[in-house]
């Protein structure tokens, strides 16, 4: 999903034939972000070993399909690729601030695993950060060059669009593993406010989307997009009603279900000429 974002804005909102990034620097980008995306997932896993014995027993790893010691050895090489690969386009690039972005890309996202997770709204705005980040991320190069002319404005508003969508399902995914982390002592924000505040918080991030899917929309001349984004904003209405009239868990996976469809489908939208 990342890859495939991160393709998408080259192609369609950065020039790319006047891009500082070509071909070679791009996919280097790509491979470097999926690195650290993976390393985040598989220090994840290590660290939420317990919990997810108990939230996705058919899906726990750590621990149980892989050793935890396995676990740290697949970390220790993806970071070690990641970084290796990082130097490179750097100097490529002739970036060296880029030098800086990966470790604290792989620090901040080892430290959410570790200790920012379990804290109300801490974790979930980490990660929705780094969501943006993923966009902005591709602007960058040309930034820091000052070739901005080469970037459409369109980025920013997917980028914000990246930012709040993820939060928005983060705050949902706490609602959904509610029980795992009650259990665990994962003090997220459902868990130490209740579900009623829980619900209200992610409801409240869902209003959010909702503004900017509108704000997206008022720069859209295309009447087939400017369908589609009515479409995006009623679905996330429809998971802010699955929050708040849910009578069981399978509400909440409802929601995130639908979430996910309207990341996707507006990250699709942008190949729509």
């Amino acid at each position: 999903m990342l890859a495939v974002i991160q393709v998408v804005i080259y192609i369609r909102l950065l020039q790319s034939d006047l891009s500082v990034l070509g071909l070679d620097e791009i996919m280097l980008l790509i491979s470097i972000t999926m690195l650290i995306a993976a390393s985040g997932y598989v220090i994840n896993d290590y660290y939420d070993a317990r919990i997810d014995s108990i939230n996705k027993p058919q899906r726990w790893i750590a621990g149980n399909t892989w050793s935890l010691k396995t676990v740290m050895k697949v970390y220790g090489g993806l970071v070690g690729v990641g970084a290796l690969m990082s130097i490179i386009l750097a100097a490529k690039l002739s970036l060296f601030i880029y030098l800086f972005i990966y470790p604290v890309a792989i620090a901040g996202l080892w430290f959410y695993s570790y200790a920012l997770k379990c804290r109300p709204l801490a974790g979930n705005l980490w990660v929705a950060l780094f969501c943006g980040g993923v966009v902005a991320i591709i602007a960058l190069p040309d930034v820091l060059h000052g070739n901005t002319e080469v970037i459409s404005t369109q980025l920013w508003y997917y980028s914000l669009f990246a930012f709040l969508s993820t939060w928005y399902r983060e705050a949902i995914k706490d609602l959904e593993d509610m029980a795992g982390d009650k259990l665990e002592g994962c003090n997220t924000f459902p868990v130490r406010f209740g579900i009623t505040y829980g619900k209200i918080m992610a409801i409240a991030l869902g209003l959010f989307l909702i503004t900017a899917l509108i704000a997206w929309e008022m720069t859209q001349t295309d009447s087939l997009k400017k369908l589609i984004f009515t479409v995006l904003e009623g679905s996330v209405v429809a998971t802010t009603a699955f929050i708040w009239w849910s009578k069981d868990h399978t509400y909440f996976q409802k929601a995130s279900l639908l979430i996910k469809g309207v990341m996707l489908a507006g990250t699709l939208v942008l190949l729509i000429k």
